[in-house]
């Protein structure tokens, strides 16, 4: 085994990475471009490296921290993950981002809704900043106020 295959394994197993990620890391530690080539492509083989797994993992990870699909891609594309590699992930196991948005939206602000149109300007600045796309924080705040109109009906039935 090579130093810069055991290197590798070293990043690996404490987290996984992207391909290209890894080759930085590596690189910086200050190993040559064709040893580490051949040094990934044996971690692949042996499947200690996968981008798939890579991005299912980090996917999950990020949903679990609240974030959005926005906030993954660009994530992803710093990391120099193939894009059609996460659309492929994500049509595989497809998610439901506006009840996730709302989910989300309930944990931080836990009111029935916004009193305010500043208050529902910020909330929804907030499910932006989580990398949630327009079209769902306002499928979300429908699918809120829905909720909110029918629980009001059902009281004063």
């Amino acid at each position: 085994m090579t130093k810069v295959f055991v290197a590798a394994v070293a990043l690996l197993a404490r987290r996984e990475h992207g391909y290209e990620e890894l080759a930085q890391k590596l690189t910086k530690k200050g190993f040559a471009s064709a040893d580490i080539l051949v040094a990934l492509t044996e971690c692949q083989r042996l499947e200690l490296q996968s981008d798939r797994r890579f991005v299912e993992i980090l996917l999950r990870a990020r949903i679990r921290q609240g974030y959005g699909p926005e906030r993954v891609r660009n994530e992803l594309r710093q990391k120099q993950v193939d894009r059609a590699l996460l659309e492929q992930v994500l049509a595989d196991d497809p998610v439901d981002w506006t009840a996730h948005a709302l989910q989300v939206l309930q944990k931080k602000y836990k009111s029935l809704g916004p009193k305010t149109y500043a208050e529902q300007q910020k909330q929804k600045q907030f499910l932006l900043y989580r990398g949630f796309p327009n079209h769902t924080i306002a499928q979300a705040f429908e699918q809120r106020i829905d909720a909110i109109n029918t629980s009001k009906h059902d009281e004063y039935s």
